[in-house]
């Protein structure tokens, strides 16, 4: 990627999920599962955030991003069932960065997983959720990552 292009991503991560300033607090820490009409609300999200952003200034591939974060490779995703490479680019990185931050946070219905447990469902994921190649990718990247993170915890 252009430098131009990683700081639309890096924008891209940051305001991908802004669209849950429309979704009720009662919701967002809920720490029972969902019932229907709160997932239909709770994927009403992208949306909102897109059109928060349209408001917001000039965020036009940021906003493919925020709009389609949640579409799947399959076409199994929301808000419009996208199928591989119709989701753009910037969409599909955050989906993978996305689910790592979920899986490795504690989350007020659950415990963080370790990074091994992490990794394993991002694995299975690649292909009929995830872009397998991104998913490498970051993989990758942590396995690069790893030894600075141990020396940094001596």
């Amino acid at each position: 990627m252009t430098k131009s292009e990683q700081r639309v991503l890096a924008r891209s991560g940051l305001l991908h999920d802004i669209g849950k300033l429309g979704i009720p607090g009662a919701i967002l820490h809920k720490h029972d599962p969902l019932d229907d009409s709160e997932w239909k609300l709770m994927r009403t999200h992208p949306e909102l955030g897109l059109r928060i952003l349209q408001w917001a200034g000039n965020f036009e591939r940021a906003l493919l991003a925020v709009l389609y974060h949640h579409e799947r490779m399959d076409g199994g995703g929301y808000p419009h069932g996208l199928v591989g490479e119709a989701i753009p680019i910037e969409a599909r990185v955050v989906a993978v960065a996305d689910m790592y931050d979920v899986l490795t946070s504690d989350r007020p219905y659950r415990r963080a997983t370790s990074e091994r447990e992490a990794r394993s469902v991002l694995e299975a994921a690649a292909g009929p959720h995830l872009d397998p190649r991104i998913v490498g990718a970051l993989l990758q990247s942590l396995d690069h990552q790893a030894p600075r993170r141990a020396r940094s915890l001596d």
